[in-house]
């Protein structure tokens, strides 16, 4: 779903990570996209697949300016997660806090825009509708993908915080309930028999 759905957030986001923008991926998509144009006769009524061609170009164009800035802003010691997905354009400060929580607006907003913007385009441009519905609905999978995942990271940082107190409680427990008795200490190193063992061998024999 990444790879589809990196096709639109280029155009929805400006922060997305160096290493998310790999020109790969962006590579095989427009070629992709470039060969559905090519594919369907231009003729074709309402389908206008030269739609499809520029916003392929267009895509990969922005996707290499974001990774060009995401270089140079990583030699001027700006750090970033090389595989952060992006803001949503749609997290306005004044929402609610309820909007905002858990990448709502990138998770919900983001995918439903596209949508939308395909249903609107769909009489203009069948391919290029199209493509945006399918392209919203990966960022949706996508971004839940992304979420679980960083879900589950903070459900296991959280449990080994848990199971390290209860390892600690432990210790505690048996270091009060049974203190050690200190050994006496010597710096003699101890060799040969003891006198009372030597004494009961010299008797027997």
């Amino acid at each position: 779903m990444r790879y589809p759905a990196m096709t639109v957030m280029v155009f929805l986001r400006r922060d997305i990570g160096y290493r998310l923008l790999a020109p790969v991926p962006m590579i095989i998509m427009t070629g992709i996209l470039m060969l559905v144009a090519a594919i369907i006769p231009p003729d074709e009524p309402g389908a206008h697949p030269e739609w499809l061609f520029w916003f392929a170009m267009i895509s990969l164009f922005l996707a290499t300016c974001q990774r060009t800035k995401r270089w140079r802003e990583f030699k001027k010691g700006i750090l970033q997660h090389t595989y952060y997905i992006g803001t949503s354009p749609f997290d306005y400060r004044w929402l609610p806090q309820f909007c905002r929580r858990f990448r709502r607006m990138a998770r919900f907003a983001d995918p439903f825009f596209c949508i939308f913007a395909g249903l609107v385009l769909l009489p203009e441009s069948t391919v290029l509708g199209f493509w945006l519905m399918i392209a919203g609905a990966a960022l949706r999978i996508f971004e839940d993908v992304v979420f679980q995942k960083e879900l589950n990271r903070d459900f296991d940082i959280l449990d080994s915080v848990i199971t390290s107190e209860v390892h600690s409680n432990t210790v505690e427990t048996f270091d009060d309930s049974a203190p050690h008795t200190p050994q006496p200490s010597s710096n003699a190193i101890p060799t040969g028999l003891a006198p009372d063992i030597e004494a009961h061998i010299r008797n027997r024999r």
